[in-house]
């Protein structure tokens, strides 16, 4: 009986490829320790929260569910510094349904921390100065453009009362100034 050997070309058919495959290392950043950077309830205040469930009979269970939001004026005090936000939850099973109670009752204690980053951005949000500038000289040139059309228009023509044909205005305060003495 002759043993089957893979040649490179059966296994490239294989993989349907006829290059080897590349594998590249990824680069990952160095850790940082944020463990003097690390809140939790020994150097901030904290909410405890504590839960007593009844029996359960079989095929239930308590699902305990909390929504949650940071408290800002703790970051505050601590802008632009990343910190780990330390969460801890626990169970502790304190009697069982069973006439012959267990050596041990089930307990359980689980930690997590959430890292917290300020985000700044990158970008700067001053305006140029020739921006400004510019905008002021179009909208000069704007108001000068509407003022001369408007004044084409005879928008800014002085509305006079009719006057009389034959009676010149000088002649009416003359008049008036005589015919009252």
């Amino acid at each position: 009986i002759s043993t089957l050997q893979d040649t490179p070309e059966l296994l490239g058919f294989l993989r349907n490829t006829s290059s080897p495959p590349h594998r590249h290392k990824r680069s990952i950043s160095t850790a940082q320790d944020y463990s003097n950077k690390t809140l939790n309830c020994t150097n901030v205040s904290c909410l405890k929260i504590m839960c007593v469930v009844g029996r359960l009979d079989r095929g239930q269970s308590a699902v305990v569910k909390i929504r949650s939001r940071l408290w800002a004026h703790t970051f505050l005090q601590r802008r632009n510094d990343p910190y780990i936000l330390n969460s801890t939850v626990s169970f502790a099973v304190t009697s069982m349904p069973y006439r012959i109670q267990p050596a041990t009752l089930p307990q359980h204690r689980s930690a997590m921390g959430t890292l917290v980053l300020w985000g700044t951005p990158d970008v700067s949000f001053a305006v140029p100065l020739w921006v400004i500038i510019l905008a002021i000289l179009l909208g000069l040139l704007v108001l000068a453009i509407l003022t001369l059309a408007m004044w084409k228009c005879g928008f800014f023509d002085r509305a006079r009362p009719p006057a009389d044909d034959d009676i010149s205005d000088q002649e009416k305060l003359t008049s008036d100034q005589t015919g009252d003495a």
